[in-house]
């Protein structure tokens, strides 16, 4: 295993959530040498990649890594008026409100909103998931083209596809059957997929002008919502997503 192997693996505990890990939380995670993952750790510590509690002696996200990231997610103006939407949509359902964005066969967590609600589903900015698995990932994909989407995943419908959890697609065709259904919907849902007892109801806008694609979705845990709930919470969110696209004049909410 190079470094950069070992920086790239400790790196996606980060992005999966983790907040602080003990250096033998690295090693068990990661199958690694309790040596190896130690060394690793202050190696990253020395150039600013991680930073270490003085007391407790687990390892945090550094300033550095801090710093590129605020640099490289500098909200736009589709940004701003994203937040605008997700402020309404959290406000009116009392739930996590997210933006995000696709990163290849994946979505990105750009920003989060905090619901009212006691029960929350929290995932940092920075987050990342399989983009096939989530009702986020698959109202990003549906706005893209054919071409766009056979340049991710390729032309092979029996291409497998990782299995994440119950009911996600297992190929490429299964996936892009979803993604269809998706665009003609104008909104994705999953419930209980990729992430056993939650839930999520996602629609997407791109600029025009620039390009730029947003995906846009309230979260909820299973238990919150019944089929009626999710109803009204797809239509809100096809309203307000809705709205966004006309004023960009997005050709996807104009028709």
């Amino acid at each position: 295993m190079s470094i950069l192997d070992g920086v790239q693996r400790v790196l996606s505990l980060y992005a999966e959530g983790a907040t602080e890990l003990s250096f033998t939380d690295v090693a068990a995670r990661l199958a690694m040498p309790k040596s190896t993952a130690s060394r690793l750790l202050n190696q990253m510590q020395h150039y600013g990649m991680l930073d270490q509690d003085a007391s407790t002696r687990r390892y945090r996200a550094g300033a550095l890594l801090a710093q590129a990231v605020r640099a490289g997610m500098a909200a736009t103006p589709l940004d701003e008026a994203c937040r605008a939407v997700l402020t309404r949509l959290s406000d009116d359902s009392g739930l996590t409100a997210y933006l995000s964005t696709l990163n290849q066969r994946e979505t990105v967590v750009l920003q989060r909103l905090n619901g009212s609600h006691p029960v929350q589903v929290l995932s940092p900015p920075g987050s990342r998931r399989n983009a096939s698995g989530t009702a986020m990932g698959r109202a990003l994909l549906s706005r893209l083209s054919d071409a766009e989407f056979q340049a991710l995943y390729g032309a092979d419908p029996a291409q497998p596809l990782p299995m994440e959890g119950r009911d996600c697609p297992a190929t490429v065709g299964d996936l892009a059957r979803l993604v269809e259904q998706t665009r003609a919907d104008h909104c994705g849902v999953a419930i209980d997929q990729a992430m056993p007892g939650i839930g999520a109801v996602a629609a997407a806008v791109r600029d025009p002008a620039t390009g730029e694609l947003r995906g846009l979705c309230l979260s909820f845990v299973s238990f919150q919502a019944d089929a009626a709930r999710v109803t009204r919470l797809r239509e809100s969110v096809l309203q307000q997503v809705a709205a966004l696209g006309r004023e960009l004049h997005d050709p996807y909410w104009l028709a």
